[in-house]
């Protein structure tokens, strides 16, 4: 994963993104010739702005920059996940299935960009509908990409998201085939 450059003083929203744009031409160059596809994921100021992802989507329109959309990020930047999902699914080849316990969701939700983990279960915090809803949409919109459980490891954490995993998963119902 890359991340844009990070808040720097004196630089302004335009220089960032034309420092993005050629630190990820670079790296596209070589992912194009290799067949490697680029994730970006919300995880930071810039790659948390809707408007930043989809000119940095739009600007290379390439196959081999994509997004790797992350449910609990998008939620403490303060944020409605469904819409951030909706908005760059075309992108969208990976998701981060995070959730978010409630007392960070109340101290930090809005003023951080992103957690590395979380110490609740996925379906354990304040997040929970809103993976659901994800889910949901991803299903409907026939999405085909890959979904990865983030929380603390303990047997716990990962036997409860994979259980909330499956559960959502299965009343829903098997995938359609077109």
């Amino acid at each position: 994963m890359i991340q844009p450059t990070p808040n720097r003083p004196g630089l302004s929203r335009k220089e960032v993104f034309r420092i993005t744009c050629d630190n990820y031409r670079q790296c596209l160059s070589w992912a194009e010739d290799s067949r490697v596809v680029i994730n970006v994921e919300p995880h930071g100021p810039y790659t948390n702005d809707l408007d930043f992802m989809q000119r940095l989507f739009h600007h290379f329109d390439s196959e081999w920059l994509r997004c790797n959309f992350d449910t609990g990020n998008t939620f403490i930047a303060g944020h409605d996940p469904i819409e951030y999902c909706r908005t760059l699914r075309s992108y969208i080849v990976h998701c981060h299935i995070k959730d978010v316990s409630a007392e960070l969701a109340a101290a930090a939700r809005g003023e951080e960009t992103g957690i590395g983990s979380s110490i609740v279960p996925v379906g354990g915090g304040g997040n929970a509908e809103n993976i659901k809803r994800c889910m949901d949409y991803l299903r409907e919109t026939k999405w085909d990409g890959v979904v990865s459980i983030e929380c603390h490891g303990s047997d716990e954490n990962t036997t409860a998201s994979v259980k909330f995993m499956r559960d959502i998963t299965r009343a829903r119902g098997p995938r359609r085939k077109n």
